[in-house]
């Protein structure tokens, strides 16, 4: 019986069952001369718990569902 690869965060590639579906979000600080910003990617993203804990992002349902 062959072997099933595990599911891997796509943003750490650590092996994890409780992925969420995320869409990826990047902050650009406030300086002298530019307002803050931020940009929300289109393409969405497989994150662990450890991920979503530390870079910003948005759920990309209106709840964070888990992904089976």
């Amino acid at each position: 019986m062959g072997r099933m690869t595990p599911r891997v965060c796509e943003n750490c590639a650590y092996p994890d069952e409780e992925l969420v579906l995320v869409r990826r979000v990047y902050v650009t600080p406030e300086t002298w001369d530019t307002p803050p910003s931020h940009q929300v990617v289109d393409e969405t993203e497989l994150w662990c718990v450890s991920c979503r804990s530390q870079y910003p992002y948005e759920p990309a349902d209106d709840e964070e569902q888990e992904q089976d």
